[in-house]
């Protein structure tokens, strides 16, 4: 009898740690279980806003950089501003670009501006803008920062502009001159209620606050930059008119020459601009050059079998006849590319 009561003292003793284990995973699985209510709802779920908040918005825009149409995008460092009344919303913690994606932003404070709440936050971020490249490089755009509230819709929370918007004065962009565009509110509609089944039927409408800017190319200095070599190209290809065309070196290879130099300008604006299917102006003035120079190479290909035939002054005639002739067609096409939007698509 002595024996059996130590071993059941040692069994017991043994399964000790065990309970005391079961226990404590039990309370944390009641620690870590969210808390529910009699109807299956979490205790702590968000009960839907129904009132409704005029919100004033605004935003100084402190820089402007890495304006880039080959990235589709541009950066921005701005403070934004919200003036508004009752404390059902924060719409200084629930905005949203809805144009790209920020990068950092400061902490913000509610205080009572004159019984109102006002609140300002310091924003720097990323935006992305389908720039139209058409008319490069003498391309205008107006860029926008699109500002939306993440969680509510319009029925909840609509934005109004707000006075003192401005820019910077020490904004740059480098070969533009960049300028305010008048600020706008629209409302903006999503085809879907996310899933939300209780919303209704416009839960899809957003207050969306826009501040445009526009871009303005300020002088010709680009367009003088890409095509230089190019206009020396056609000079050059024109002047070979002056070789005596059975000078076969010399006059074919200054037109030959030509063609590599135009081809090779179109590669170097090709890197300049992003994929699209227009036919850009910095590509049609390289076109108008090639052009011309192949016109030049037919030129001297006509004045060389003129020679074999022993016409030397109908040569020589031809030769001037055609420099002239295609130096104006060269002016001319270019003015008239550079005044008529030729591009046939969209940028």
């Amino acid at each position: 009898m002595p024996y059996l009561l130590r071993f059941v003292i040692a069994v017991l003793v043994a399964l000790l740690p065990l309970t005391a284990m079961a226990q404590d995973t039990t309370a944390a699985t009641t620690a870590t279980a969210p808390a529910t209510s009699t109807n299956g709802l979490v205790s702590a779920a968000a009960a839907p806003i129904t009132s409704h908040t005029d919100v004033q918005a605004g935003a100084y825009i402190l820089r402007l950089s890495n304006v880039s149409s080959i990235n589709g995008s541009f950066d921005v460092d701005m403070w934004l501003w919200f003036r508004w009344t009752g404390s059902d919303v924060r719409p200084d913690q629930t905005f949203e670009l809805t144009n790209g994606v920020i990068s950092s932003k400061s902490e913000s404070q509610v205080v009572d501006d004159e019984g109102v709440n006002y609140a300002t936050v310091r924003v720097q971020a990323t935006i992305f803008h389908d720039f139209d490249v058409r008319r490069y490089p003498l391309d205008d755009h107006v860029i926008t920062i699109d500002i939306e509230d993440a969680d509510l819709d319009n029925a909840q929370l609509s934005y109004t502009v707000d006075q003192g918007i401005a820019l910077d004065p020490a904004v740059r962009v480098s070969g533009w001159k960049v300028a305010l565009q008048k600020p706008t509110v629209v409302v903006h509609s999503y085809a879907t209620n996310y899933g939300l089944r209780s919303a209704a039927k416009d839960a899809g409408l957003y207050s969306r606050f826009t501040v445009p800017i526009s871009l303005a190319r300020t002088s010709y200095g680009p367009l003088f930059k890409l095509f230089w070599i190019s206009a020396l190209a056609v000079l050059l290809g024109l002047l070979a008119c002056l070789i005596k065309a059975d000078d076969l070196d010399a006059r074919f290879g200054m037109g030959v020459g030509s063609i590599f130099a135009a081809s090779a300008n179109a590669f170097v604006i090709t890197g300049s601009l992003p994929p699209t299917t227009a036919v850009t102006l910095a590509e049609q003035i390289n076109l108008v050059a090639v052009g011309i120079i192949f016109c030049s190479v037919f030129v001297s290909i006509w004045s060389l079998r003129l020679r074999y035939h022993d016409r030397e002054e109908a040569s020589l005639r031809l030769d001037m006849t055609a420099m002239w002739v295609l130096a104006l067609i060269y002016l001319a096409l270019n003015v008239l590319v550079m005044a008529v939007d030729l591009s046939g698509g969209m940028g």
